[in-house]
């Protein structure tokens, strides 16, 4: 998302009229285009410097060309993001910044600004994209999955790249845009600089090794550090303390209901405080509550698996008991294809694991849409190390159980890599 708001400028050489016109050229710029723009005026002075007044009429093109080496003369380390409401972005812009402190040189596009004849000339690409819908990919990057999947993609023997997929597990093509843009950059003769990796939506955990390994691996493929300088035109905004991993406890202003007395539905309107948390909600953002599971939803899930709820698991290095992890720490309500995959294996259900299979798509969705994990535990029993086994197995079994399910208060309030505010 662009920020619309008016951009202070530091005192320069500029008089008032020029900074308020260059205060209106840069607002609402994205990142990757500031950047373009640093290297358009310095190579503007570069030209000035050497060859007077009369430099500054040439081309655009002309211009940066003197301070821009060609592409295909620069290792870099290309990264092309496709997101529909913001988590691609920010993914991959976060590496950017990380390649720019490791010494590397890099540039980030969105998918839809990409110049396709670079992609020949490319050494290393790193594509971060979501999945949305029915496998779909987000609009912005459209074009450049089509181009890639189009007979116009050049042979690329000479990439190295690395695919990071975001997506949902709870519908069947599960990052299908990260996939088929692994399979189609390898058929083009690319060689994978590391495996892909496909988030769900709890995609936290996965992503910090991931840009670790990324910035290790185009360091190692790239020959070490490359000379890199980036004028940055607008500051680095505040981030919150507050997040969906630590979620601000709101107070509540109002609550009122909208709907009348004979209406089917109860809906409200709720005014939440969000004074000190450092937050501002903006277009695009979704709100997230953090609510309990209920007692006897809890009691269902365990009595299937024949738990006592006192078995203690270990999940990303936090202790709990079971039953406090499917209380408050998974989201118990929705199923993931993860679970049922793992499940079918332990149930040996030979039904669940054809629904799992090519070709049964309707099936598979219409047991992610109307069944709980309750209901699959019951349907298909299986043995998740509890109910008799030794304490150390029930506890194996309990975390390999949570470790399937979406963290608590991961809501879909929209697309999958959708921006969201915990409260």
């Amino acid at each position: 998302m662009i920020a619309t708001t008016a951009i202070p400028l530091p005192l320069g050489p500029l008089d008032p009229e020029r900074s308020e016109l260059l205060r209106r050229v840069v607002d609402g710029l994205e990142p990757a285009s500031l950047h373009w723009l640093s290297g358009f005026t310095a190579g503007v002075a570069y030209a000035r410097h050497q060859g007077g007044a009369a430099a500054s009429t040439e081309p655009a093109a002309q211009v940066a060309a003197v301070v821009a080496p060609r592409s295909d003369a620069v290792a870099r380390l290309a990264v092309v993001y496709g997101s529909q409401t913001g988590n691609g972005r920010r993914i991959a812009e976060r590496l950017g910044r990380a390649a720019e402190a490791a010494g590397l040189a890099v540039r980030v596009y969105a998918a839809r600004d990409y110049p396709f004849k670079d992609l020949a000339k490319e050494r290393l690409l790193t594509v971060v994209v979501s999945t949305h819908g029915d496998g779909d990919p987000p609009d912005d990057a459209r074009g450049f999955v089509e181009h890639l999947a189009g007979k116009r993609a050049p042979k690329l023997d000479n990439l190295a790249y690395s695919v990071l997929a975001l997506g949902d597990s709870s519908y069947p093509k599960f990052c299908e845009t990260g996939r088929q843009v692994d399979e189609r950059l390898a058929a083009l003769g690319a060689r994978r600089l590391l495996p892909r990796v496909d988030c769900d939506l709890d995609f936290e955990r996965q992503v910090a090794p991931w840009l670790d390994q990324v910035v290790a691996g185009a360091r190692d493929s790239l020959g070490g550090p490359q000379a890199a300088n980036v004028t940055r035109l607008r500051s680095v905004p505040v981030v919150p303390r507050y997040s969906r991993e630590q979620p601000f406890p709101a107070t509540v202003l109002a609550n009122d209901r909208i709907t009348g007395r004979g209406a089917s539905k109860d809906v409200r309107h709720i005014e939440l405080s969000l004074e000190g948390s450092g937050l501002e909600y903006e277009p695009g953002d979704a709100l997230g509550v953090w609510h309990e599971n209920p007692v006897a939803v809890v009691d269902a899930v365990l009595a299937a698996i024949g738990a006592s709820g006192d078995e203690p698991a270990t999940v990303d290095g936090e202790r709990r008991t079971l039953r406090e992890w499917l209380a408050h720490g998974r989201e118990i309500t929705r199923l993931t294809k993860p679970f049922l995959l793992q499940h079918a294996r332990r149930a040996g259900s030979a039904e669940l694991a054809e629904i799992l299979t090519a070709g049964h798509e309707e099936r598979l969705r219409s047991i992610l849409k109307n069944l709980q994990l309750v209901d699959v535990l019951q349907c298909y029993p299986a043995a998740w190390g509890a109910g008799g086994a030794a304490a150390g197995v029930a506890a194996a079994g309990a975390t390999a159980l949570l470790d399937r399910f979406e963290p608590h208060g991961r809501g879909r309030g929209g697309a999958p890599d959708g921006r969201r505010r915990g409260l």
